[in-house]
Formats: C-alpha cells, structure tokens, sequence
C-alpha cells in the first residue's frame, strides 16, 4: 500500500574499499569485516531514533523524523571507526530531506534521490548535505557545516547549495576521531571568505559572492585591471568542494606566487587558493608593478 505526503530525512552510508579489502584478505574474513561494520551502522540508525529501510550490497538506506538524529548516527557512524581503522573501510555518508512515497517498506522521492546522489559525490570520511536538510538542523549544529559546492542534483534544472559536515579534528591526520572543538569551527568559519587586495582597495569575497569575474571588461567584470595583456574576462574566483580557486580563461595565462615559494605560471587551468597568493595578469608579477592582486585569507 502506498502512503503519500510523509516528510523524512533520508540518509545513505556507503563502505569504499570493501572490494580491495576481498582482494587482499581471505572472502570469508573479508566478508565479515564487512557485514560487522553494517552491523554497526545498523546499531547506530536504531539508537538514534532511525528506521532502516534496506541494506543495498555495502550501503544501507536509513530515514528519521528529526533531521538532528540523522545527523548525529552520521557521525556516531563516522566515529565509529575500530573496524575501518582495523580494515582500511571508510564511509560516504549522504543525507536528504523532504516528501517521500513508502510503498511496501521501501521509500522513493527527491530526498531518496538526493542523498544516494550526495553519496556517490562524498570521499571515504565525508558526509554531505542537501540545502532541505540545513533548514531542518538545529541551530546548535549549523557551526559543524560549511558550504561545500554548487551542483546540479540528478534531475534538476538549476544548482543546489550542498554542504559538508566537518566531524572530527585535523582530518588529514590519521588519529582517533573526535567532535570539533569551538576553535575548529571557528577556524572553518574563517577560510569561509577570501580577501581580495588590489592597489588601495581590500574587499572580501564570500562563497556566495562567486563567481568573481577579474579582467578589462567593465560590463562583466567584479575586479578591473586594464593592459594591453589583460584579457576582457581574464580569469575568475570561484568556490568549488569547500575551497577557493582560481580559474584562468585568457591568452596571456596568469602569473602565480604563494609567498615564500617561487613564480609560477597558469593557463587555461585552475589553481586551489590555499594560502597568501600573489596574482599578475599576462605577465610576471615583477613587471606588473601597481597591478599585482593579493589573494589571501
């Protein structure tokens, strides 16, 4: 029988690295490494007020009434990691929201469609967020997320906002996980925003103020530079999987230095704003004099 106008927050936890795992452990002890760890995630949607819908090879689909409890077995499951650890498995976790059709157990709708999307999306250790969902979150729990990306969901006519929950310290470290501490946040909050400084003139750039077109072109252009070098849309700024990043689309290339690290040169590529940068359009930042731009967070 099917039920209509049920309004759910969905979520999807994918196991990567279980088919490396078959091939360098014995199929019985791989399988189960694996099926212990479903049990787990399995454990973790009952404690926190779940339903487990249905478990689809090494991903389970799972949906809650409150938005907060999926969002806490995510990482409850992220931190969980004594098999992953043990057996080199990490999680992609996906979560949506929104109305769903239940028909015989299973449930269908965008916010299905959304978090398997999400999930597919996410590396090992990553778990994304739709807009739908950051709506339905606490207040207390927005300062775990941060804008990740601008994507077309499968389906969909325009972009969506989606986000990263960022749940545990130094993430590139490997070390035993935790829930971020008030000065990660804060730290996460910072890099949110670049500024930008050219001659006199500081601005800072937010996430949403992208794309930030630069070049000689008044009509379209955020940042005027003028040279018979520069092009009319030069390059841009722009904000993609949590990070700033410089796109060059000219004929003359962009001159790059990171301080304290040598000149370096970029064409029709992009670079990652990782650090103070130094940018010259068509030609070296030596020759630029009064035109260099200071990128920096």
């Amino acid at each position: 029988m099917i039920r209509r106008k049920k309004y759910k927050t969905v979520l999807f936890a994918d196991i990567s690295g279980s088919s490396a795992l078959y091939k360098t452990k014995d199929n019985l002890e791989a399988k189960r490494i694996v099926d212990s760890l479903l049990d787990v995630l399995i454990n973790v949607v009952e404690e926190n007020k779940g339903k487990l819908i249905k478990t689809i090879g090494d991903e389970i689909m799972a949906s809650f009434d409150n938005a907060d409890n999926a969002l806490i077995a995510s990482v409850v499951m992220q931190q969980n990691n004594r098999f992953i650890t043990q057996s080199e498995l990490k999680l992609s976790i996906g979560i949506g929201f929104g109305e769903i059709i239940m028909d015989d157990g299973d449930i269908f709708g965008e916010a299905v469609n959304d978090a398997a999307h999400l999930t597919k999306l996410a590396k090992g250790g990553q778990i994304l967020l739709v807009d739908s969902v950051m709506h339905q979150l606490s207040d207390e729990f927005h300062g775990m997320t941060r804008e990740f990306d601008h994507i077309k969901m499968k389906g969909a006519q325009e972009s969506s906002v989606i986000y990263r929950v960022y749940w545990q310290e130094g993430e590139a470290e490997e070390r035993e996980t935790q829930l971020m501490s008030s000065q990660v946040i804060d730290n996460v909050l910072r890099s949110y925003s670049i500024q930008i400084k050219y001659q006199s003139h500081t601005q800072r750039l937010t996430a949403a103020q992208t794309p930030f077109m630069i070049g000689r072109d008044a009509a379209s252009c955020d940042l005027l530079v003028e040279g018979s070098q520069v092009s009319r849309e030069h390059c841009e700024i722009n904000f993609s999987r949590g990070k700033f990043v410089l796109i060059d689309h000219s004929t003359n290339g962009c001159y790059l230095s990171v301080l304290g690290k040598d000149e370096f040169y970029i064409r029709r590529e992009e670079y990652p704003l990782i650090g103070h940068t130094c940018l010259s359009l068509g030609i070296p930042g030596a020759q630029a004099e009064n035109d260099v731009i200071e990128l920096f967070y």
